[in-house]
């Protein structure tokens, strides 16, 4: 079951990789450029996790839940980039004070950071994103960029992350009450080939024209 998690290391490596060769589409972006990073870090925080727990056999919590609030912070950031209505801007600001708070009060007081995985922060953080992204679209409905959507990379970067974040929740809420480590992690996985294959699509089909 070990060599189970090696997926995911291969799968961030498959979009890091297919995202270099397609850089041209995106560097005239900072935001995007800054996504490629991003999944270069998750590809480093799956190996690190990997090393110190399947081959040490030590406690990892703390790589992947230092990684879950990165995660949660990086898109709430993107995304208050990204829209320029000023009610959503603040609403996206407004998620930030919550989750920075809420995350500050539970390791403090409620979870072991380096002994358990966060699954209450991990809920609210994912909850806090599908709302941002879904204002994201609302944005998008309302511009001429609808017109071209599948050439942005903006879009395929929100579908992904949409449709992760919508199936992950009930599957982590239902999680806290079950034995689930299974199922949990055959879920987890086709979670995340489906954010991964939107990623890599992007990186193929889009247009350097509207990745600005």
């Amino acid at each position: 079951m070990k060599y189970f998690f090696l997926i995911y290391p291969l799968l961030y490596l498959t979009i890091l990789t297919i995202g270099i060769l397609n850089y041209s589409k995106i560097r005239n972006s900072f935001y995007l450029k800054l996504f490629l990073i991003f999944i270069g870090y998750s590809l480093l925080t799956e190996i690190l996790g990997y090393v110190v727990g399947a081959i040490f056999n030590t406690i990892n919590y703390h790589i992947y839940n230092t990684w879950s609030i990165v995660n949660h912070f990086f898109y709430l950031f993107f995304f208050l980039a990204l829209l320029k209505g000023t009610l959503k801007r603040n609403i996206i600001k407004f998620s930030i004070v919550i989750y920075t708070v809420f995350t500050f009060v539970d390791i403090a007081f409620f979870s072991d950071f380096f002994n358990q995985f966060l699954a209450t922060n991990d809920i609210v953080g994912s909850f806090l994103i599908v709302i941002v992204v879904i204002m994201y679209f609302l944005e998008l409905l309302q511009s001429d960029v609808i017109l071209n959507l599948t050439k942005s990379m903006f879009f395929w970067i929100s579908l992904g992350i949409l449709l992760f974040n919508i199936g992950f929740i009930p599957v982590d809420v239902i999680a806290e009450f079950i034995s689930y480590s299974g199922i949990f992690r055959v879920i987890t996985l086709i979670l995340n080939l489906i954010m991964a294959g939107c990623f890599i699509t992007g990186f193929l089909i889009s247009r350097k024209e509207y990745n600005i």
